[in-house]
């Protein structure tokens, strides 16, 4: 009798070690099986191409080294007038270096000199088209302003129209318009800011010379040589990098 008293209590607690581990299987099957472990995302730098275009508008302060006069009269005090200017260009940039081809249009500028006869006798008209080759290199990067400075070279194109003697009856040369290709040169300074990864704004200075160009001669045999024209340039750009 008692073996019987002492094997029922047995059994029960064999029944409830069965039961908890039959209900331990039946919990783990109803469970979702865990979250596969997912890779570490890879860090890829932002790709760009390097290639931007860029478009500039600026104000220019038109300036005449020397005027050779081969009329009668000598020009003894003059001054050539303020222009606008039209740009587009295409470049590339790597690290801290950029170059750039840039094509410059210079709007009319208005030149008056005064004889010996009076204020204001000659005028004439110039404007420019020059191709430059520009190279730049950044001083670094500060709250998204990047400082740098440049040097160009290449072509200028400079016209001239309108050429008359005033004292001579003021009348148009007969070769109104004439023109020459010289060498051009310059240097510029400047920040940009980058507005988003692929636009960026560009605030700059910029001198250029354009070399030499001689006006149509009239019917008293009046002509103006106008020697080293130059220009100091206030420019604001637009660049946009192509992906």
């Amino acid at each position: 009798m008692r073996s019987v008293y002492k094997t029922v209590p047995t059994i029960g607690l064999l029944a409830l070690v069965f039961a908890g581990a039959a209900n331990a299987a039946d919990l783990r099957r109803s469970m979702p099986p865990p979250p596969l472990l997912e890779s570490a995302p890879l860090l890829v730098d932002e790709f760009s191409s390097g290639w931007y275009l860029r478009g500039d508008i600026g104000y220019r302060w038109n300036k005449v080294d020397d005027i050779v006069g081969d009329g009668r009269f000598p020009v003894v005090d003059s001054e050539l007038g303020k222009s606008w200017l039209l740009g587009a260009g295409v470049g590339y940039k790597w690290e801290w270096l950029r170059a750039d081809l840039t094509v410059d249009y210079g709007t009319r500028a208005k030149f008056t000199g005064d004889s010996v006869l009076q204020a204001n006798d000659f005028r004439a008209k110039i404007d420019s088209i020059t191709g430059l080759v520009n190279v730049y290199g950044d001083l670094g990067t500060w709250f998204g302003f990047t400082p740098y400075l440049g040097l160009g070279a290449g072509i200028a194109r400079l016209q001239t129209a309108g050429f008359n003697v005033a004292s001579f009856g003021g009348a148009d040369s007969d070769t109104d318009s004439t023109g020459k290709w010289n060498f051009a040169w310059a240097y510029m300074a400047g920040i940009s800011y980058k507005v988003t990864g692929n636009y960026h704004v560009d605030l700059g200075y910029r001198h250029v010379n354009m070399g030499d160009v001689t006006t149509g001669t009239d019917a008293f045999s009046n002509q103006l040589t106008f020697k080293k024209v130059s220009a100091d340039e206030i420019r604001l750009g637009f660049r946009y990098v192509l992906d």
